[in-house]
């Protein structure tokens, strides 16, 4: 399944990193993005979750969706300009800062044409690809170190090699234990997964289970049984669930009102919202926000705005 995303094109870049170093990344369309650490490492905060990776190992966000890297948790990324300072090209593809290097890393820019494979949408937002799995870390490494050494190659071979290895980490994706994906059959029921992936796209919009089944071309109790059976549980529980996630990084991240959030992620009513998210979370929109600011090392929070 892996074979569908086809790729338009690879970017890579190297980067020797010292002292205090990081960055907030938005999210990209039609693209994947690849850390790997060559020397030293990072840590990096996606979708709630935060990993530390270190030399030898690769960390796939197979959306690009919107992240941060820093060296360590505790640096702030508020004040840019006192990060990565006197960045400057040292080679072509390569990057340093004027500090002596602690972290040497290559990051790896996938831009895709994924029209073929709507499943991308439910692959969680980051895959850690450590040495437990020796044989495939190893091969992704050195393909890796090709891709980002041999810059002479000609542009049909380097996206030879790169298609090939791109497939190969979307592959460890869908096999990642720690994403409850569904089946590999389930998930090429084409009609239902595109249909999944919009309401993954935009969980706050007012869904109707007959517009989606319509979408599909099924009937409205067989598309509720696929959906079911791709996501494990029923359509509205996964919703809600998109929903408050979303809602819970606003709340991490941003200084927006609680009132303001809870309509950003599809709730009419404060009070309701405030219901909802106590039942996942077992605390207050409030609290969560409180909580989260007092972690230490937690991410900064975004001004809103």
């Amino acid at each position: 399944m892996a074979r569908s995303v086809a790729l338009r094109e690879a970017e890579v870049m190297r980067f020797a990193l010292g002292e205090r170093w990081g960055k907030r990344q938005p999210a990209r369309r039609a693209s994947a993005r690849v850390y790997a650490a060559e020397r030293g490492g990072g840590w990096i905060d996606v979708a709630r979750r935060r990993l530390a990776f270190g030399a030898g190992e690769l960390v796939f966000l197979p959306r690009a969706d919107a992240h941060a890297i820093r060296d360590r948790p505790t640096t702030s990324l508020e004040q840019p300009e006192a990060l990565c300072r006197g960045m400057h090209a040292v080679a072509d593809g390569a990057l340093a800062t004027e500090a002596p290097p602690e972290a040497h890393l290559v990051i790896v820019d996938l831009h895709l044409d994924a029209a073929g494979a709507p499943w991308i949408a439910l692959l969680p937002p980051a895959v850690h690809v450590t040495g437990t799995t020796p044989g495939l870390a190893r091969w992704l490494g050195e393909t890796l170190a090709l891709l980002a050494g041999a810059r002479d190659l000609s542009p049909a071979l380097r996206r030879s090699i790169g298609e090939t290895w791109a497939h190969a980490l979307f592959a460890s994706a869908l096999r990642d234990p720690g994403a409850s994906l569904p089946r590999a059959e389930a998930l090429r029921d084409e009609p239902v997964v595109a249909a999944l992936a919009r309401v993954r796209a935009s969980p706050e919009r007012a869904w109707e289970l007959g517009d989606l089944a319509r979408a599909a071309g099924l009937s409205r109790s067989a598309f509720a049984a696929r959906a079911t059976a791709l996501l494990g549980e029923p359509l509205g529980h996964h919703v809600r669930r998109l929903r408050l996630q979303r809602a819970a990084v606003l709340l991490a991240e941003t200084t927006l009102p609680v009132k303001l959030i809870a309509a950003r992620v599809g709730y009419d009513s404060e009070p309701a919202f405030a219901r909802a998210f106590a039942r996942a979370h077992g605390v207050s929109p409030i609290a969560y926000r409180q909580a989260r600011r007092r972690e230490d090392g937690a991410p900064e929070i975004r001004r809103a705005g």
